[in-house]
């Protein structure tokens, strides 16, 4: 027995526009499954480069290869110093005698680090007399490090000739360069190794981290206050929509009817309270967000202070900080995208001849199109954080490629579900909230999107069927609805008093005050349908708003039993009557035979 209120609408010509952007939405996201390298375009793809090895083994990280020559950035303390070259090698499992770019680079990292204060070195230079200088040994030049209290000189790099055709000078000339680079920078590294700077670090620190708690407690405070508003613009809204059920026009005879001014107010303050509550909703969102960035970026922040952790600030807590960031921007769009469909629904609102199943209509569509909405930015923002990390293998181009050729095998019938789906939309087969049957299968559609269909059938089972699989549907509750009814009364009964009772009764119904509003017709078909050996059947059609005719149907026959019993009209039997001659043979010898009653 199906038994839900009904949402039906009117085909409007705004509706088109929204099918148009659902259409569009769903031609980006079958762009993007197929080939992620179309769906960011080439500018995208040079925005974010991806070291690509021309041909050996993958490149190690850090390290990039132009011509015949691989590059590493010098860092101290995560600041880059410079840059160094080295001969590329193609296979550094043999690399025959050939030292790699990033061996050479821990090389003169790990001499610059035993030089500050806390490394190998028996003892710290003075940065009031450090120098750096250069000397030339067997025609290469060699940047040395000493100061006034350590007579012996320490070595820090040699310049090469490969350093000296990748910065297209000399290599006397980029040594000169590199000289007071590397002095500043050690100067500056053994400054803030001094125990006073330490306690100034440590300070400045708790100070960030106590300014983060206080944040915390006070956003959480608000947060907290405007759940319980939520709260109760929810429950407002909700007695809201009840409303609007009550006071909507039936779609009788696919005629618009006047808006009743109830129901205008209650869509006015309806649409201020959604608009209310999804501003609420965004302010608690952004305030979480605005939580986890702030200790995001404090930890990072004071791991940053530290010169011993600062390059693991740049490495390991620079990664959270750019995935929450870019979450929070993909969300924030998804979200005002949202409060834009929101806007639109309003305004579609506006000037219309409006009823419950209008709004039933729009909610489908937008629902729709959030989904696709959804799907497309956060697949995009998917693939930019795992471009961003260089977890991508290769490039966009080539994990296209690797897509394209999984999914031509193994989502043919996604896509066939995703056309299905975009099709039942467009030509509005059905909705949610109608009640369909699909084959064998009938149910409430309490879900629809581009891939599936849900149902609730009678049995309160909840039945998903993909949308390729729809070919042929039944709505049973489209604009309107029909209850059929028969009743079968004895052959022998006064066929014009039971058609009057059965008139009458359903007048009577049609005018009552508690069903008139459900009742649109019941004049479309009346009479007697069949006469058998069983009876007379009595057909009669009433015509109902979408979803009532199984109550209509069912206080029918309630008022029907009584209506006949008051008469004293008899349901129909079947009957069998035995006749038998009068003649002189004895009765053992007749024949007897049977005989229906029927027509004829």
């Amino acid at each position: 027995m199906w038994g839900w209120p009904m949402l039906d609408l009117q085909r409007w010509k705004p509706a088109r526009r929204l099918r148009q952007g659902m259409l569009a939405c769903l031609v980006v996201l079958v762009v993007a499954l197929i080939s992620p390298a179309i769906f960011l375009g080439g500018a995208e793809a040079q925005l974010l480069p991806l070291p690509a090895a021309s041909g050996g083994d993958p490149l190690p990280v850090n390290v990039e290869r132009q011509g015949n020559l691989e590059t590493y950035d010098i860092t101290l303390d995560g600041q880059t110093l410079l840059r160094i070259a080295s001969p590329a090698v193609l296979n550094r499992a043999e690399s025959g005698g050939q030292m790699p770019v990033e061996v050479r680079a821990t090389q003169i990292e790990a001499n610059l680090r035993r030089i500050l204060p806390g490394g190998t070195a028996a003892a710290p230079l003075d940065p009031e007399t450090l120098e750096v200088f250069i000397e030339t040994l067997d025609q290469y030049p060699v940047l040395f490090v000493r100061d006034a209290n350590q007579a012996e000189s320490r070595v820090l790099l040699t310049v090469t000739d490969p350093d000296a055709q990748y910065h297209g000078v000399s290599k006397e000339e980029l040594a000169v360069r590199w000289q007071p680079q590397l002095d500043e920078a050690l100067r500056q590294a053994i400054v803030v190794r001094q125990p006073e700077a330490q306690q100034q670090q440590l300070t400045r620190t708790a100070k960030v981290l106590g300014a983060t708690l206080i944040l915390t407690l006070v956003l959480g405070v608000i947060r907290r206050w405007l759940g319980r508003r939520e709260q109760r613009l929810h429950q407002r809204a909700a007695a809201e929509s009840a409303l609007i059920n009550v006071h909507a026009p039936a779609p009788k005879d696919y005629l618009p009817k006047p808006v009743d001014p109830r129901l205008w107010q209650g869509l006015q303050q309806h649409f201020r309270l959604e608009r209310r509550l999804h501003a609420v909703r965004l302010m608690r969102w952004i305030l979480l967000w605005g939580l986890l960035s702030l200790w995001a970026l404090s930890i990072a922040y004071s791991l940053h202070t530290f010169p011993q952790t600062r390059q693991f600030a740049k490495t390991i807590a620079l990664a959270p900080v750019v995935v929450l960031l870019t979450w929070f921007v993909v969300g924030l769009i998804d979200r005002l995208i949202d409060l834009a469909v929101d806007q639109f629904m309003q305004r579609f609102a506006r000037g219309q001849s409006l009823t419950s199943t209008n709004l039933q209509r729009i909610n489908t569509i937008a629902q729709v199109i959030k989904g696709v909405k959804m799907v497309v930015i956060y697949t995009a923002g998917l693939i930019w954080v795992l471009q961003w990390l260089n977890l991508l293998p290769g490039s966009v181009l080539a994990l296209g490629t690797l897509l394209a050729l999984v999914l031509s095998f193994a989502a043919q019938n996604l896509v066939k579900d995703l056309v299905n789906g975009l099709l039942i939309l467009i030509e509005d087969q059905f909705r949610i909230g109608d009640v369909i049957v699909v084959g064998d299968i009938d149910g409430f559609v309490e879900n629809l999107n581009l891939r599936i269909t849900q149902l609730r059938n009678p049995e309160g089972q909840l039945i998903t069927l993909p949308n390729s699989s729809i070919t042929q549907v039944r709505n049973l509750t489209r604009d309107w609805s029909r209850a059929t009814l028969d009743f079968e009364v004895a052959y022998n009964t006064d066929i014009n008093l039971a058609l009057a009772v059965v008139r009458e009764t359903a007048d009577h119904m049609a005018q009552d005050p508690e069903w008139q509003s459900i009742i649109l017709d019941t004049n479309e078909f009346f009479g007697v349908q069949e006469i058998s050996h069983t009876g007379i059947l009595i057909r009669i059609w009433i015509k109902t708003i979408p979803l009532k005719q199984w109550l209509v149907s069912m206080e029918f026959r309630r008022r029907l039993k009584l209506a006949f019993d008051r008469q004293g009209i008899q349901i129909g039997a079947p009957r069998q009557v035995w006749l038998q001659e009068e003649t002189s043979t004895p009765i053992a010898q007749k024949p007897f035979y049977s005989v229906d009653q029927g027509a004829g």
